[in-house]
């Protein structure tokens, strides 16, 4: 059984060698949670049984790079498949699953060529997938423009309508990354017409063109903007209130970042860009319950929902 564990490590050592353009000792010590000097071993084993591997002092281990599949049977559409696979994978519910689907990744990504392995290598700082993911869930077609436009560092022109529904405006910005948050889809990017960084919901950029002119700032990666500058965003929202109890929220509804108003009918639709925890404004808004209702998002109603469904049962 032993020597059967030293084998299935010594074969995923050999592909884990191939999918990445380099990997130090310590990596392959935490990967495989053995010491060094086994894995000191398991490439002593690797080398004579013909493969050839390369050590760079100061970087890693390495395979030459001749020593693979044909790259070309991948394209590039494929490459960036995989790492956004592979993102989203690493948020399934089930442990077994997730560790057979990366070792089947590190199985493919042992064909890809060098460059193609430092393209996946730059794009895994552009993508962010923070919680779990639903198969259903729509996955934008200009991902991939936009993934590309931010490791070549090119501007991008978006055609982008905001959530009040006003008219559609003309925004250059420098795409840092996307990321999936509360359902939906976003870019993360440097904003030339704000001169600040901004995201912007994939499923409302109407139009976008990658522009043939360049970047030269080096922006920290999606993850750790993400992280820095989350609790200056905002959430946008919209609720629909009873037009005759309005102006009822015009007392407080500035601290909420109330936008605007508009009237359809008998009820007001009201735009806020909320930098409070989207929570404190559901809780503010729970006096309105009976007169009015939160249109979007869609995850801000359910928690409505939830927090009146608890205090009923906590009424007893």
């Amino acid at each position: 059984m032993e020597n059967i564990k030293k084998f299935e490590r010594i074969v995923h050592l050999f592909f884990l060698l191939q999918s990445r353009a380099v990997l130090t000792i310590e990596e392959l010590v935490e990967k495989f949670e053995v010491t060094k000097r086994t894995i000191y071993r398991d490439l002593n084993i690797l080398e004579r049984a013909g493969v050839p591997i390369v050590h760079s002092p100061g970087a890693g281990y390495s395979i030459v790079d001749s020593f693979r599949l044909p790259p070309a049977r991948f394209t590039e559409g494929e490459v960036l498949s995989v790492m956004i696979a592979e993102k989203i994978m690493r948020n399934h519910e089930t442990e077994s699953v997730r560790r057979n689907f990366e070792q089947v990744l590190t199985k493919i990504k042992s064909a890809f060529h060098s460059h193609q392995k430092n393209e996946i290598l730059h794009l895994q700082d552009k993508l962010l997938i923070k919680e779990k993911f639903d198969a259903k869930d729509y996955v934008p077609n200009i991902m991939d423009a936009l993934l590309k436009s931010s490791v070549d560092k090119k501007l991008t022109s978006i055609l982008y309508q905001n959530a009040q529904g006003d008219k559609p405006n003309l925004r250059t910005v420098e795409p840092i990354g996307v990321f999936n948050e509360n359902g939906n889809w976003y870019l993360l990017a440097y904003c030339h017409s704000r001169s600040d960084y901004r995201n912007f919901r994939l499923d409302r950029i109407q139009k976008l063109d990658v522009l043939e002119k360049f970047f030269e700032k080096d922006h920290p990666s999606v993850n750790e903007l993400n992280a820095l500058y989350h609790s200056q965003y905002f959430t946008e929202i919209t609720v629909r209130i009873d037009e005759k109890y309005a102006h009822f929220l015009s007392a407080e509804r500035n601290n909420f970042g109330y936008v605007k108003e508009t009237i359809n009918g008998e009820t007001v639709l009201m735009y806020f860009n909320c930098k409070s925890h989207p929570t404190s404004f559901v809780r503010w808004f729970l006096r309105f319950i009976d007169v009015g209702e939160i249109v979007e998002p869609v995850y801000l109603k359910e928690e409505l929902f939830v927090i009146l469904k608890a205090g009923m049962e906590r009424r007893g």
